[in-house]
């Protein structure tokens, strides 16, 4: 069966570049007088105000990922993901469709043993992946210290900030990350977080448990 590993590839968004101030404005003439005319005392289509637009408070992040608590990885919501890897089983099963079922949910059962969390180990802050061993116990795939940068109140953004371990963390590059990068988590509601991971696997979404 053909999987794929859910965790190694992070996320790497650009950080935004300083831009240069805009030239300055000419100043301009001033206007020449004109006529004022008095509005009419009943307002028409054309100048009442549009009603107001509801807003949704966004969800504070920091208070989610308190006390080390677990985010389980949803295949079946992470929709490039499953694309993925739905196209995976394909080859595998060959047009047997009972096959390709199988392999999809072997691997979402698989998935859905994989987590991230954040662990608060005296003043530094870690990072941790995780998943399941062959004796169904946690198997660490990445851990290590990250330094917060600022962020929008719903959402992490994050940089290593020192070594990492895990069965994973050789080939997860930390040592090289680039300095213009970082790894970004947001907060969708008081149970979901979302890691935007580069193509083609997309948003991964991860439940509190």
């Amino acid at each position: 069966m053909r999987t794929f590993p859910l965790f190694v590839t992070l996320c790497l968004i650009a950080l935004a570049g300083c831009k240069d101030p805009p030239p300055p404005v000419a100043a301009e003439p001033p206007p020449e007088p004109q006529t004022v005319v008095e509005p009419p005392s009943t307002p028409t289509p054309t100048n009442v105000a549009p009603p107001a637009t509801p807003t949704t408070a966004a969800i504070a992040i920091q208070p989610l990922i308190a006390d080390g608590a677990k985010f389980q990885f949803s295949l079946k919501e992470s929709a490039d993901a499953l694309k993925l890897q739905n196209g995976l089983c394909a080859q595998e099963a060959k047009g047997d469709a009972a096959k390709q079922a199988a392999c999809l949910a072997a691997v979402e059962k698989e998935g859905a043993a994989e987590g991230i969390r954040f662990e608060k180990d005296g003043d530094k802050l870690f990072w941790v992946s995780f998943g399941a061993g062959k004796d169904g116990k946690e198997e660490i795939f990445l851990r290590g210290p990250i330094a917060l940068l600022d962020a929008p109140t719903d959402e992490l953004h994050f940089r290593p900030a020192g070594p990492f371990t895990g069965k994973q963390a050789a080939e997860a590059g930390f040592d090289k990350f680039p300095a213009d990068k970082f790894i970004t988590v947001k907060a969708t509601d008081a149970r979901t977080l979302v890691m935007q991971a580069p193509p083609p696997k997309g948003a991964l979404v991860y439940h509190r448990q």
